[in-house]
């Protein structure tokens, strides 16, 4: 058992906190994601404290106060190290791409929404706030594990998903904008939701097919993840 906090693997571990050092594994800090992580066989290490949670061949048992160092949170039991995942270009039926979002929690939010709504893919611009982000990865609810994720060029990507079949649509505001009610449900559908201050960029919103606006009352702006959420409910699967 570790006890000391200048362990070297506690000095490694707790650098994942930094993105800089997450290029091949990450921290996975609650329980449904620990276990979703193991379901789908991207579980690398288990770290705990008293009794071991589950049967697992690659632990680390450590002391409560080697735990909280390397969670740098107070009172679990147990933490996981996650693989990253492998991205996938499997578009499904319906796809949102997200153009340089910078809130990893934005970016957990819309995951989440992807699985409670019937989504298949996410495609994240280049530049974007990183997907193995503590916040990001709470608050997917297990869906980077769920999704097809990958990340790209979204002009390229657009083309890619126009020859594939897909209706694209940017939320945005220009002078042929529609109301997203007005929009008919398609087979293949496919939204682009822009940076949390200056929206969908300009050339990328020029080669949607549609711009598209959520009609409202008494405010004129959504935070990005709930209006993903509103696009993703109305034409669910």
């Amino acid at each position: 058992m570790i006890t000391s906090l200048e362990n070297k693997t506690v000095k490694e571990l707790y650098k994942l906190h930094q993105k800089k050092y997450r290029t091949d594994h990450f921290l996975l800090l609650n329980e449904e994601l620990i276990l979703k992580a193991l379901e789908a066989d991207k579980l690398e290490r288990l770290i705990y404290t008293g009794e071991k949670p589950f049967d697992f061949d690659n632990v680390l048992e450590v002391s409560q106060e080697v735990l909280d160092k390397i969670a740098k949170k107070e009172g679990l039991s147990y933490i996981g190290v996650g693989k990253r995942i492998k991205e996938k270009k499997d578009y499904g039926k319906r796809v949102i791409l997200l153009d340089h979002l910078q809130d990893p929690l934005n970016i957990g939010r819309i995951m989440e929404s992807c699985l409670l709504f019937g989504y298949d893919s996410l495609i994240i611009s280049r530049g974007s706030a990183d997907i193995y982000n503590e916040k990001c990865l709470e608050n997917s609810k297990g869906g980077i594990y769920s999704l097809n994720i990958s990340h790209g060029d979204l002009i390229e990507e657009i083309d890619n998903l126009k020859k594939e079949g897909f209706m694209v649509y940017a939320t945005g505001l220009k002078d042929n904008t529609k109301e997203l009610h007005e929009l008919d449900k398609s087979e293949k559908m496919a939204f682009v939701l822009g940076n949390e201050g200056s929206g969908v960029s300009e050339e990328v919103m020029n080669k949607a097919d549609y711009i598209v606006k959520i009609d409202m009352c008494n405010i004129d702006s959504l935070n990005v993840a709930m209006a993903a959420s509103i696009c993703m409910y109305e034409f669910s699967r």
